[in-house]
This record gives C-alpha cells, sequence and structure tokens, in this order.
C-alpha cells in the first residue's frame, strides 16, 4: 500500500502541474486582447424591407473596421452598382489612403424573385491583422423576400498578417477580373496549414490516438529503446506488483507534463508564431533545420546536449531515488529534458501543427498524449518485465534510417510554398527513387532483417510517388495547353499610350486609388 504521505507529496505534484499549465494558458490572454473571428468582429444581417428592396447591416466591434472598395453584391454573377454611405479617412499598410467603415454600416440594394445573391466584405483588426474577404450568399424567395432558411456563410475564416495581405493588394493588378469571387470559393490554404487543415477535420479522438501512436513509434528510436531495461531496473528494484507500476506511472506522467507545458507554450503562442511560420526566411531556416537532422539520423554527425549540461543533468538524477514517486517524478521530468534534443525533428513538426490550431488546452493534452504514448513500453515492461521488450540491435539503426527519410521529406514539405512545381517534382521523384532502391538493397542484402516493414513501406511508398509524380504532371499537360497572361502596370496617360501601341491584344483592368483631398 502507498504512505499517505507519499500521496499527499504526488497530489501536490499533480496540483502544481496544473497550477502551472493555468498559468501559462492564463497569462497570455491577460497580455494580449483575444482575436474575434470574422463573423464575430463583423455581425452581418440581411432584411427585407419590401418586395423589391433588402437591407444589409453590418454591426462592427470595437477597434475593427471594413474597407468601402471592398464591398461588392453580385446577382446571378451580376455585379450590383451600390450606393454605400460616406466613410472614414485612413491609411494604412495595406491599401494606403483608404476609406473605411467603424461600429456599424448599412446598405440598400434591389432584390428580384427566385435570385441568388452573393455579399462580399473585407476587414481588419486595428493595427494588428486582416482578415481575408468574406463572402456571404442568400437567396430571395417567390415574392422577392429574403429566404433566411437558404443563407449561407462561405467566407474563408482563416487570419492573414497585415504584410501577407499587403503583398495581396499589390498583386490585385495581375488578377483576372473574377479574382474576388474565385477566391472566395476556394477552399486551398497555405501549404504551410495543410498539416493542420487536415488533422482538425477529425475529431479530438483521432488526434488523442495518433499522437498516442505517435509516441509509442518514437519510444523504438535509438534515443530512448536502450533506456528502457534501465529505467524499468533503476524505478522497480526495491518494489513489485502494484506499487512498481505506480512508480512508472508516476515517471511516464511528469515526462509527458513536460511535453504538455510545451504544447501549451507553443499554441499560446498561436497567432504570432503563425504570421512567422509565413516568413520565407522561416520556411527557408525549417527545410535547413529538417535536412540537419535527416543527416544525423544518417549517422554523419550527432546532436545532443552540451557536455556539461548533461553532466550536471546526470548528477541530479543519480541522487534521486527510483522507487519513490517523488524520486521517480523528477526523473521522468529529467529525462524528458535529455531525451528531448534527440526528439527535436518529431517535436518541431508536432508543435508547428499545435501552433497552427492556436487551441491551447488541445495543444497540451496532444502533446501529453505524445509523451504519454513514448513511456508506453516502459509500462508495459515494468508490468511484464523487460523480457518482453525488442533487443537493441542493427534493426534500431535501420529505424533511425528510416526516420531520416522522413526529415528529408519534411524538409520538402515546408519549402514547397517557395518552389515551382517543376522543382517539387523534381526534388520529390528524388527522394521517392532513393528510398525505393535503398530499401530494396535491404531486402536483398539483408533478407532476415525488418524484411515485413520495407516490404510495407515499398508498398505504401511506391504507389504515393507515383501518384504525386502524375499529378504533377498532369498540372505541367494544364499549364502547357493554357496561353500565359502578361499584364503591364500604367501609372500615368503616357505610359498607357505606349503599352496600347505596343500590345496588340489587350484586356484592360481599372483601379482607382482613393486620396484625401
Amino acid at each position: 500500500m502507498l504512505k499517505s504521505v507519499q500521496v499527499q507529496k504526488i497530489v501536490a505534484w499533480f496540483f502544481g502541474t496544473i497550477v502551472l499549465m493555468l498559468s501559462l494558458l492564463v497569462l497570455p490572454t491577460y497580455a494580449a486582447e483575444s482575436l474575434l473571428s470574422p463573423e464575430q468582429a463583423f455581425s452581418f444581417s440581411v432584411e427585407s424591407t419590401d418586395s423589391n428592396q433588402a437591407v444589409l447591416s453590418w454591426k462592427i466591434q470595437p477597434n475593427y473596421y471594413l474597407y468601402q472598395h471592398k464591398f461588392e453584391v453580385r446577382q446571378s454573377d451580376q455585379s450590383i452598382r451600390l450606393n454605400l454611405p460616406p466613410a472614414t479617412d485612413q491609411y494604412d499598410e495595406n491599401f494606403g489612403h483608404s476609406k473605411v467603415y467603424y461600429s456599424h454600416v448599412q446598405l440598400s440594394i434591389k432584390t428580384a424573385p427566385a435570385q441568388h445573391y452573393q455579399v462580399t466584405w473585407q476587414g481588419c483588426a486595428k493595427d494588428r491583422i486582416c482578415y481575408p474577404p468574406q463572402t456571404i450568399s442568400f437567396q430571395t424567395d417567390q415574392e422577392g423576400l429574403v429566404s433566411q432558411q437558404n443563407t449561407s456563410f462561405t467566407g474563408k475564416k482563416r487570419l492573414t498578417d497585415l504584410a501577407s495581405l499587403s503583398a495581396q493588394a499589390t498583386s490585385e493588378q495581375a488578377d483576372t477580373p473574377d479574382h474576388r469571387s474565385v477566391s472566395m470559393s476556394s477552399s486551398a490554404v497555405a501549404q504551410d496549414q495543410v498539416w493542420s487543415s487536415k488533422l482538425e477535420q477529425h475529431s479530438l479522438g483521432y488526434g488523442i490516438l495518433l499522437f498516442l501512436g505517435l509516441g509509442i513509434l518514437l519510444a523504438f528510436t535509438p534515443c530512448s529503446l536502450p533506456m528502457l531495461p534501465i529505467l524499468t531496473s533503476l524505478i522497480v528494484r526495491e518494489h513489485r506488483g502494484l506499487k512498481a507500476w505506480a512508480v512508472a506511472l508516476t515517471f511516464v506522467v511528469s515526462m509527458a507534463t513536460v511535453y504538455a507545458v510545451l504544447g501549451l507554450i507553443a499554441s499560446s503562442a498561436g497567432l504570432n508564431f503563425q504570421r512567422w511560420l509565413q516568413q520565407p526566411a522561416t520556411l527557408i531556416g525549417f527545410s535547413l533545420l529538417f535536412i540537419v537532422f535527416a543527416l544525423n539520423l544518417f549517422g554523419l554527425f550527432e546532436l545532443k546536449l552540451p557536455q556539461k549540461l548533461i553532466n550536471q543533468l546526470d548528477q541530479i538524477q543519480s541522487v534521486q531515488q527510483g522507487g519513490t514517486l517523488i524520486g521517480a517524478a523528477v526523473m521522468g521530468v529529467i529525462s524528458a529534458l535529455l531525451v528531448g534534443p534527440c526528439m527535436t525533428a518529431p517535436l518541431a513538426g508536432t508543435l508547428l501543427f499545435i501552433a497552427q490550431t492556436q487551441d491551447q488546452w488541445r495543444g497540451a493534452l496532444l502533446l501529453f498524449c505524445l509523451g504519454f504514448g513514448m513511456g508506453i513500453p516502459l509500462l508495459i515492461a515494468t508490468f511484464l518485465g523487460t523480457k518482453i521488450l525488442p533487443k537493441a540491435g542493427q534493426w534500431m539503426h535501420q529505424i533511425k534510417v528510416i526516420f531520416a527519410f522522413i526529415m528529408l521529406a519534411l524538409a520538402i514539405y515546408f519549402i514547397r510554398p517557395l518552389l515551382s512545381d517543376g522543382w517539387i517534382q523534381i526534388v520529390s521523384l528524388i527522394l521517392g527513387i532513393a528510398f525505393i532502391v535503398y530499401a530494396l538493397y535491404r531486402l536483398i542484402k539483408y533478407p532476415d532483417q525488418l524484411k515485413w516493414l520495407y516490404l510495407l513501406l515499398l508498398l505504401v511508398v511506391t504507389p504515393l510517388v507515383a501518384f504525386d509524380q502524375y499529378q504533377h504532371s498532369q498540372r505541367w499537360f494544364v499549364q502547357d495547353t493554357q496561353k500565359t497572361v502578361q499584364w503591364h502596370t500604367a501609372r500615368t496617360a503616357v505610359e498607357f499610350k505606349q503599352l496600347l501601341e505596343r500590345v496588340k491584344h489587350s484586356l484592360l483592368c481599372w483601379r482607382q486609388q482613393q486620396r484625401p483631398a
């Protein structure tokens, strides 16, 4: 039986952990005002005043505004001329001198029976971020009145930083005339959010199982697997049965808590981390880091903490008693710090996803599951004995090589937004062929080592490489069969006249910059 003093200590330790996580959650909330979703920042409503007229209204929250020149209403793909109310002059980084609306805005439009309407607008949080253009659709019934049940919000909810919208503003001159409606219906998101959006489509239970499985896989890497028999004998050397399992569980929970705190910090950073990740320098840096991690896993060099710091942590760990709950908790924290640098690559990718979700408790829970999954083999070994664990050997190095290929694939994934389709196809093909050749070499040279694993990977990777190359080839075919449109900008009448003389077939796209008198 556990002594009452030990129970009190472990309860105090758990409560201390909860207080720490709550403080990390609450402090960022008070440090900066939370951002509202587009629906909350700009509350939209539409109401029929009679059978041929409707009123569109927006309630705008404080410190948010809407651009006057971004309002658009389309009736069955035909743009409606709007009589917009007076607006406030303002200068911002996106569109220079612009007219904007604060607090509220209201306008009337003519309606007809049995028609479909699309309303588009765009706004920003003052001195912070801008939202992508938002679109809402509604229909009128046979009497010309708005049919509320057919109202549907179709705008994208992802936030965009000021710098990226500034680039969008300058690139609007090169867009097709219907570019706004195209951007509203497109479901594509930035490449750095594809992984995040895919996981968000699934339930929380799916994420928990996924991160538990990832943690179990990480437990069998060369970084942590040799520690299992050592930790098992150290933790349970004085106890057997339920007490030994309780000590091991304390060790695993404390180790997982370290990763949970990392997840809480990453998800608390949220928007700022996401802005930073959109910069080209950041994408290049991440790709280079994953290449370095891959070279490390290939065995070209070794990544580890400075030896002086490792010695200090070893001294602290050596004085802890593995058979006590408090000692096991301290050892769990120290082990997470020691193994953490070896897990840098998987943790970096995981923290990236969690920062993009901007869900603090979800981030903490998923990282806790990752750390707990890493400790599941230890719990099993403590309960059933170390004999059931696979022995260290050559197969561990093969697992490390497989992880190295995964790191190279992640490097390509992060750099994708900065590369053309041609370069993406080339580097993906090179990596895919390299892995297939390596797997075939291992099967022929060493048929008894991980034969089932390499066969499974070949059956999965080969079709994926072929399908990826087919998709890129289809894009090239479509691009080659379409003529490239070259756009030229004329800012003066003289430049405009010169372009008309030089370019025989032209499509004119006109933009007017509103400037204060």
